[in-house]
């Protein structure tokens, strides 16, 4: 039995309020959604260890910061940041206001701690087809733009797309840390 390298990475769940950010993290930890919102006040932590076939004797546990989206909240949110790994960007697909703040958010995070990995979510896949006002195209050229480790559609409800999010997520903070296993 071989002994696992542990790695423990913070990882910040950034986008307006509403977009479900909380909702993501509560499916991607514990499998669960609920339909009621309940608005975040500063943030929600949550552990994950992630499994990476890739990397089989690695153990990489996230610390997951989801923090408050709405504008109110900003002036608590800098702390929040600092130590953060890799940034998750979270917009709804069906609230085009949410993917045009994505620039504000980016500028936020990173006045505090610089350029990190990332990567794009669209939430709430399951609602497009009768709500869409954001493209794929759309999201694709913005984590183009941001440079970011893959845009991905997802469902908080559904689960869509999720695991895969966060494992994009964790091969692009290996990749930046430049791990040699």
């Amino acid at each position: 039995m071989s002994i696992k390298k542990a790695l423990i990475y913070k990882v910040v769940v950034i986008g307006d309020g509403g977009v479900g950010k909380t909702s993501l993290v509560l499916q991607y930890t514990e499998k669960k959604f609920t339909e009621q919102y309940v608005m975040t006040i500063g943030s929600n932590f949550a552990i994950k260890k992630v499994e990476i076939p890739e990397y089989p004797d690695l153990e990489v546990r996230l610390q997951l910061w989801d923090l408050a989206g709405q504008r109110h909240f900003s002036f608590v949110r800098p702390p929040f940041y600092r130590g953060a790994a890799a940034i998750m960007y979270v917009f709804d697909v069906t609230r085009r206001s949410s993917f045009t703040n994505l620039p504000n958010w980016k500028e936020e995070a990173e006045k505090v701690i610089g350029q990190k990995p990332s990567v794009m979510l669209g939430n709430k896949i399951d609602l497009a087809q009768d709500y869409r006002e954001v493209g794929t195209e759309e999201g694709r050229a913005i984590s183009e733009e941001y440079d970011s480790g893959g845009y991905f559609e997802t469902s908080a409800k559904t689960g869509g797309n999720i695991k895969e999010a966060f494992k994009s997520l964790v091969l692009a903070i290996l990749k930046k840390v430049n791990l040699e296993l």
